[in-house]
Parts: C-alpha cells; structure tokens; sequence
C-alpha cells in the first residue's frame, strides 16, 4: 500500500510542479573533447567543474561545495532519488557508476534500473555561479531530491554573521543572505516545487532541500536545470546572475568549451609515440589556466590550487600565493600563455610592500579585513621576493614584452634593494632570519640556527643574474653592481654549500658556519638555475642523490630523503613526496645530461594526472607509498608546473636568449627516451613567433623540420645524444634561419646504446619498487650502467646495443635476436636498496637497419595508455 500511495504522491507531485516546456533546457549537443577521461565512479575521489569566478568542488559520488568567489555558497550538495518501487530515495551516491571529465564541464552519471541521469557540471568560465544539468531518461515517474547546506560565507579569514535563507517561491529558489545585505545567494530550479517553510531569520539546523517531480514525458522535453548563483552586490545583483544561468546554459556551455579550445589548440601542444604523455600535457595546461581565477574585491591573479574546503572556509589553497604564481611562469611561459602570466605579475606587483618585498599570500577574504596588518601570512617567505626578479626576466625573455620590462623596472630595483638589506653576514646571500622562510616551514629541518638555506641563497643568486639582465635592457647603470653582486652570490653559494669530500650540496649554513648536510631534494633547483659549479664533485653527488631511491620514488622526489634520521614519510617537510619539487629534480637532471633519471621522474609525474583526481596532480603524496596524503590538496598547480615545466624545459630543453640579444636564436635541445622515435611541438611561442617542430629518428639519422607561422625567428636544435653515439662530420645542433617557409634538416648519426626498463603501471597504494638508473657511461668499449633495485627483486630491461656484445656482467642476456637485447638483473645484498652496476663490454660496431629508432616502440613500457575519448 505505502509503494502504490508513494507513487501517486511523485504523480501528483508532477502535475502540481509549474513545468511548461520553457522551464527545461532543451538538450544541446556537447562539443567534442579530444581530452576527455571518462571511467567507473569512484565515491572518495576528488571532482570539479570550475571557472574563473566559481567552482564546483567535490567527488565522484556527485556530492560538492560551491563557491562565488570570495563566498562559500553551501555545501553537502547531494542528490537523490524516489521511484515508485522504493519507499524510500535513493542515494545519488549509491547510484554513481561512471565519470565523464572535461575541462568545460563534469559529469556523473547515476545509474538505475529505472532510469538514468546525467548530472553535468556547468561551471561557465566567466560567471558567477553554475549549473548542475540533469539529463534524464526515466520509464518510471521520479522524484529527485536535491539537498545542501547553505553557508554565504567568505573565505578565512574573514567572517559575516546573520546567515539566513528563505524559500522564494516567485523564482523557485533558496535566498541565502546575512545581515548587512550585500551579500546573496540563490540555490534552485524553475522546476522545483515548494519545500516545507524553515526558519525565517537564521539557517536551519537540518540541510535545506527542495525536490522536482519527472515524469518520463517531461524527461524527454529537455534539461533540468539546478542553478547556484551569488553576488556580493546583493540579493538583486545574485538574481540577475541567477536568471541569466537559466536562460543562458547552452551559450555558456558553449562559450566555456571555446575558452578551453583556445587553450589546446592555441597555446603549445605535443605529440609523442605516448598518447599517455600527451594526454598529461594537455590536462597540465587546462589545470594550470583553472587556477587563474577573478575575485571581485581583489582582482585576477593565479592561486595555488583548489580543493574541499570541508568545515573550513579555504578551499583547497585558494588564495593567491606570490611564490607559487612565480614558480607556475616557468610551465606557463613554455607552453605560450603570456598572458595570463602578465596579468598575475600586474596583480602581485600591486601588492609589494613600500620596502619592496613580494605578496607571499593573499587570502580572497582580504576585503573584508586588515589582511596584512593583523595576521602574519602576507609576506612571511624570504623567497618570493628573489623568484619574483627571475619570473620578470624569464616572462621578458619569452615574451619579448620589453615595455613590461621598462614599466616594472622601479619595482624590480624596490625588490632587489629588499634582498639584499637581508644578508646580514656579508657573504653576498640573502639571510633567512630576516628574509623570512626559504625550502621548509615547519618541521625538524626548520631550525633557528639556519642562516641561509639551499633554496633562498640559489633564488638570490639567480636573482641577481636577472636584475643584470633586466638593467641592461632599461639602460640602467646598476647593471654593474648587479653583476657584481651575482659574482659574490655564486661564489658564497659554491663556498658554503658544496662539500666535494662528502660529495653533496649541503641544505642550509647555519650561523655558526657549519653546513646541514640533510639529504634533500632542494638543492635541484641551484643546479638546474646555473648557481654552482657544476664540474665539482659536491654537484656530481649530488645529481647521484636526486637519482637515487633515497629520494626518488616511482611517482616523484621526496622533500627529505628516506634515509635521513629525520625522515617522517607523511611529514609536510620531513619526507612527503611533493610532485613541485620533482620538477626540480627533473630539471636538474636533464640540465646535466642524465636523461635516464630525468625520465623516471617526468614519466612518474605524468601518471599522477590520472591515477587519483583526474586530470589534477595533489600537493602531496606519502613518501612510503603511491597514494596523496589526507591534508594533501587534490588540484595543486605547482604541481602540474613540476611536469610541465620538466618537460619542456627539462626533456625538450627550451631555453631563451638572455635580453638584449638581438641576434639570439630560442633553443630546444631535446634528450629523447628511448623508447621515442619522434616528437612534435605545435605552436611553440617565443616571443612574436610560432614555431612548429617536427623530431624523427631512426638508427640511420636524426630530422628536424621547423615552421614559423609568426614572424620569422631563428630557432637551434641541440643534439643530445645516448653514449656511443655519434653524428656524421660531429654535428651537434641544426639551426634554423629566421624564415617563415617549412625548412627540414638532416644528418646521419650512428646509435648510441640505451636503456629501456619493463615497468609495471603504477597502482595507489604501491611502494615505490621500480629499479633506478643512476648514471651511464661509455668509453668507445665498455658501457656501465649504475643501477639501483629492490633487494630480492629481478628486473628485465631492454637494451639497444648497436655493437658486437662481448661481455655483459650485472645481468644475464635472455633474449638477444635482430632486435633489442633483453636482460636480467638481479638484485641480492643486505638493506632494501641494493647498488649494481650493470657493464657491457663491446667491440665493433654492427648495422642497424629499419626504419625503428633504436629497436624500441613505445609499447615497450607495458603501460596501458589511460582512457581518453572523443564523444
């Protein structure tokens, strides 16, 4: 009787709801997403539809927070689902059974025996709100339920009081407000029927709801729509945007696509034999531009990533960080979007304090209070002020913005004045007890007796290599004194951080003069920023260190290395896999000709794009297995910079001419893997050109063919070649001459002998197991590999060997034909790492034919490429 009675009710329910044809969208087809991700649901995690000015933050299982910046708009948004066989509805997270992830839109869909809905996740790029768009198709009448907490809150650490909401019957909405009135909320549906009454002067104490009654007529007229808006121009102002998602759902769909369109086919893309690999960099841009976001009080600028907020009012690290919006540039400056780091260096330069140091944080809830008056945070890192002279210049240097360079020159001088009144011993480096805070923040290698750290002494000494540039280019006689000062800088670096008798670059100097000698994966960034000397034996170490499992794991460096006595793998400092600081030790890597370690990193960290939120890379993973700790933020943006930035100017090694060379070519000098027998790089931007470059190799010759859609701009390409190889007459680069028509060069090479581990696919919750390449070398007859493995374990590697095999010791030969030579390596000893060389005694040097670059295809990774699709 109560199955028979709930379904006249949802009847009933249906015909009472004011549903003319008007109130559903009618259904517009999707655009296709060459990136889309698309698999099973998974409840636990993260999801998000965003846009400059609103996000939608929340899981698989369909469930989220808004946001209005700066305003927490509500929270527990969930759905849920009554059908005449059931007594009661029907979780939306029971029925959650797969994703469809873009970047202009997300989409759950719950499945039923009944019926099925499609909950797409609208959040326009340039508005105010969103919508949530039920597509349905149901053969039973349905009643959904949509339910959520109201909040009207900003972000901490500001705060209103008076939350109230009330129930507009005219608009079909919840009205959130609070008690001055300028700010508003509305939460609701043209197709919503009246909720019960709630209290009328506060919130109430359970979750606000309201419920639209489908039947499957009405499912097949169109769209519902559940729209969230808010304003902090007041309830009129949260109306007219309210009324304008409803009416506009498909040109903002539309409009949004377009953005991320220009996005991919605009700014650079690649191709490789790793479809896998391109997907990650497609996504590393599309996460990047989502953190560029428009507070109303405050302005555009770049925060640092998004995610929950929970009990909290800060979603994520959505507030606007300096630090990070400067170590960003180094990826969005490669891939062409000057723009957007323009806009970011205007919005921190507002922000420089009168004695010229640099925002570290701006929390979007800053209008409200005296933000850098009462609380510490603002400009509480030593660091940004130096990263802050490196990002001008490298922005000047890509974009050739040389009037941004003029313009900002005072706050240039303001910011170097700044760093160097905080060296307070004299040795020409900036001081961390004056500056501020450097590579750690909290934890036991946060000491009171550092005096400069790794990270702060190598960001001043680039610094001041950048202010030299930048004077030179205005035509300021302080080029001189910056020169000098970065002369001083290197020195003190060399002197005070490389220890050639331990053969490592020491973490910090203390005030009593000694080195810190913790294993870190800080000093990556000196090496790859040029600060050191890199012939000392304290730099080769060191680059050991980087490839070694103390501090490398399959998916990126830990902060501290595993064995330190103060290793703590879920510390934020202490041992914590931090995929930003992998990008360092990546760049380091390929900086010094070690492409084998350089890869394990950059391959590690593209996978994170896919293996928990999709599309997204966290803040921070455990260092003892492949899974991001709980406090981690799912959608950090220095994150993706550490791939992207590795990749392009790590692997493809982009470089730009230093200001003021009017006659200097961009430079790639790519280090292929392996298993690469091409690359391409669309759309490469450099100043006012636009390059198209083609990589092919095979084991007869390397092509380069280059376009300039632009204006016409020389280009060189570096070869890097595998040991053993050697190119005809001894070529090592090809140049390009500054025309616009295609122009393919060529030059015959003989191969070079290289390695290609099988590797398992990353899985959540692994330890980190993969063998690691250390270094290699050859001297014309023997080939020696340093190798690391896990003790018990047997490795099979794939080895093209374009000589006659005389000896192999460290591994056995398993299979050897016309193509690669696969061997076996083995690893015994007593701790759970165990050193190995594996060493290839060759004589002369035998015929490789085919078209195969080496013997290998990319399929030897054994990695199954991820879902991607067109739909």
């Amino acid at each position: 009787m109560r199955l028979s009675t709930l379904a006249a009710v949802i009847l009933c329910a249906g015909a009472m709801a004011p549903a003319p044809v008007s109130s559903t969208i009618p259904r517009f087809a999707r655009d296709p997403s060459p990136i889309a991700l698309t698999g099973p649901a998974r409840p636990q995690r993260y999801m998000e539809a965003s846009g400059r000015r609103a996000a939608f933050l929340g899981r698989e299982d369909g469930s989220f927070e808004a946001w209005v910046y700066p305003l927490k708009v509500l929270h527990g948004f969930q759905l849920s689902f009554t059908v005449p066989a059931y007594a009661e509805p029907i979780p939306g997270a029971d029925l959650a059974s797969s994703v469809d992830i873009r970047p202009e839109a997300s989409v759950v869909r719950y499945a039923h025996d009944s019926f099925t809905a499609d909950a797409i996740w609208l959040v326009p790029y340039d508005e105010a709100g969103g919508l949530v768009l039920l597509d349905i198709h149901t053969s039973v009448p349905l009643l959904v339920t949509v339910k959520f907490r109201i909040d009207v809150k900003p972000m901490w650490p500001a705060a209103l009081g008076g939350q109230s909401s009330f129930w507009d019957d005219e608009v079909k909405a919840y009205v959130g407000g609070e008690a001055s009135r300028k700010h508003a909320a509305l939460i609701g549906s043209p197709l919503a029927l009246t909720p019960p009454e709630q209290p009328a002067h506060n919130l109430p104490d359970a979750p606000s709801q309201f419920t639209i009654a489908v039947k499957p007529e009405d499912a097949k007229r169109g769209l519902i729509p559940i729209a969230i808006a808010a304003s902090t121009d007041g309830a009129a102002a949260a109306r007219k945007i309210y009324a304008n998602l409803l009416a506009s759902a498909e040109p903002l769909y539309h409009a949004t696509a377009a953005h991320y369109r220009h996005v991919r086919e605009d700014l650079t893309s690649i191709e490789t034999p790793d479809p896998r690999f391109d997907l990650a960099f497609e996504w590393g841009k599309v996460a990047l531009d989502k953190g560029f976001i428009c507070n109303p009080q405050l302005g555009c600028g770049l925060i640092a990533g998004l995610g929950p907020s929970g009990l909290t009012e800060r979603p994520g690290f959505g507030w606007f960080f300096g630090g990070d919006a400067f170590i960003n540039s180094w990826a969005m400056t490669a891939y062409g979007d000057f723009d957007t780091v323009k806009q970011s260096l205007e919005f921190l330069r507002k922000r420089q304090r009168a004695d010229g140091k640099m925002m570290h944080e701006l929390s979007q809830g800053a209008a409200y209070i005296r933000w850098f008056e009462d609380f510490p945070y603002g400009y509480y890192h030593g660091d940004t002020t130096a990263l802050y002279i490196s990002a001008v210049r490298d922005y000047v240097r890509a974009s050739g913005d040389e009037a941004l360079a003029k313009d900002f020159w005072p706050s240039m001088r303001k910011a170097y004045d700044y760093c160097a009144s905080t060296d307070e011993d004299g040795d020409g480096l900036m001081d961390n007890p004056k500056a501020g805070f450097g590579a750690a923040e909290t934890g036991k290698l946060r000491r009171d007796d550092v005096l400069t750290d790794v990270f702060l002494g190598a960001a001043w000494a680039d610094a001041t290599a950048a202010a030299a540039e930048l004077a030179a280019l205005v035509g300021d006689p302080f080029v001189e004194t910056a020169r000098a000062a970065h002369a001083k800088a290197r020195a003190s670096m060399d002197v005070r951080f490389l220890d050639d008798a331990g053969r490592r670059i020491n973490y910090a100097w203390t005030k009593a003069g000694k080195g810190v000698a913790e294993p870190t994966v800080w000093p990556g960034f000196g090496i790859w920023r040029g600060v050191f000397d890199v012939q000392r034996p304290a730099v080769t170490g060191m680059l050991d260190e980087l490839a070694k499992p103390g501090i490398a794991t399959d998916w990126g460096a830990r902060f501290l290395s595993r064995e330190s006595e103060v290793y703590e793998p879920l510390s934020y400092n202490n041992g914590a896999v931090w995929p930003f600081l992998s990008g360092f030790a990546t760049l380091a890597l390929y900086s010094q000709h070690r492409p084998d370690a350089g890869w394990q990193y950059l391959a590690g960290t593209a996978d994170l794009t896919f293996l928990e939120p999709l599309g997204y890379i966290p803040e921070l993973l455990s260092g003892d297995r492949l899974r991001s700790i709980d406090p981690a933020v799912p959608h950090q943006l220095f994150s993706t910079t550490g791939f992207m930035a590795g990749f392009m100017r790590g692997l493809v090694g982009l470089r730009e001419p230093p200001l003021g060379d009017k006659d200097g070519a961009l430079t790639i000098a790519p280090q292929l893997p392996a298993a690469w027998d091409h690359l391409r790089i669309r759309r490469l931007r450099w100043r006012d050109a636009i390059f198209d470059v083609k990589l092919a190799r095979n084991a007869q010759a390397i092509e380069a063919t280059v376009t300039n859609t632009g204006r016409p701009r020389p280009l060189v390409v570096t070869l890097a070649l595998p040991p053993g190889a050697e190119t005809e007459r001894g070529v090592t680069e090809l140049r390009f001459g500054p025309a616009a028509a295609p122009e393919t060069k060529r030059v015959a090479v003989r191969p070079g002998i290289e390695l290609v581990p099988v590797e398992e696919p990353l899985r959540i919750g692994d330890p980190s197991q993969r063998m690691r390449i250390i270094s290699t070398s050859f001297d014309g007859h023997r080939y020696v590999a340093h190798l690391q493995g896990l003790r018990g374990r047997t490795y099979t590697v794939r080895a093209s060997v374009p000589f006659a095999i005389e000896r192999v010791s460290g591994a056995e030969i398993t299979r050897q034909d016309t193509g690669p030579v696969e061997l076996s390596i083995a690893f015994a000893g007593d701790r759970d790492w165990v050193a190995k060389d594996l060493v290839i005694d060759v004589g002369r040097r035998i015929r490789q034919a085919g078209s195969r670059v080496l013997g290998f295809q990319g399929a030897f990774f054994d990695n199954a490429p991820l879902t991607r699709g067109r739909s």
